[in-house]
């Protein structure tokens, strides 16, 4: 598994298919290691340990609850965790954001808000710098039997938080690659959103992730 540079101080950790586990990001602040999700893979806390040698404080951000993204919490030795209302069903550990949190650590501004998502309720993105926005599984559809379906009234929440996003790289766990610009992604769930049928809470026949 790399570890793969970003940008001076913001990394991640490539994601795995055997076991299923998410990108893992590190952004290294004057003051705190933060990782947005923390994967599935048996191999990811040690990378961890091995990339903090300053040793500085990590905190973790959460996206959303399934395991490929939230499995190797309990290896981690972190001081918070910031998640959703539903992950935190899963954890019982940490703090709960229902509503926008901004942080300052040295060099990095940090914004964590709430992302509307039919792939997992109370998901949680973040944006840096105003730069790079880490979106988790956000943008992904809900797996309903054989078929993948997004909720018509969510995903127009949705579009509307993230055309009111400054960073214009929009990062999407699991893809390759995982940089991909805010406009092709918005111009993605718009086309899925112009599919819609009305009077139908869900559209249909998408291929999403």
């Amino acid at each position: 598994m790399a570890v793969i540079e970003l940008k001076k101080n913001i990394s991640y950790i490539e994601p795995t298919q055997n076991p299923l586990s998410a990108n893992v990001v590190m952004i290294e602040g004057e003051n705190n290691l933060w990782l947005y999700d923390v994967g599935n893979n048996p191999c990811v806390p040690q990378i961890i340990s091995a990339f903090n040698t300053s040793n500085k404080k990590i905190n973790v951000i959460l996206s959303h609850f399934h395991a490929d993204h939230i499995g190797n919490l309990d290896k981690i030795n972190y001081s918070n965790v910031y998640q959703g209302r539903l992950t935190y069903k899963y954890t019982k550990t940490g703090e709960i954001l229902e509503n926008d949190l901004y942080f300052r650590d040295g060099n990095m501004n940090l914004h964590i808000f709430p992302l509307p998502s039919s792939h997992a309720k109370g998901s949680l993105a973040l944006e840096i710098n105003e730069k790079y926005c880490f979106l988790g599984d956000g943008v992904y559809a809900m797996q309903k039997g054989e078929k993948r379906l997004y909720n018509a009234g969510i995903l127009k929440e949705e579009i509307e938080i993230l055309k009111n996003i400054k960073a214009q790289h929009f990062m999407l766990s699991h893809r390759n690659p995982f940089d991909n610009s805010k406009d092709s992604v918005i111009r993605l769930l718009d086309g899925i959103y112009a599919k819609r049928k009305s009077g139908e809470p869900y559209i249909s026949g998408i291929d999403g992730e």
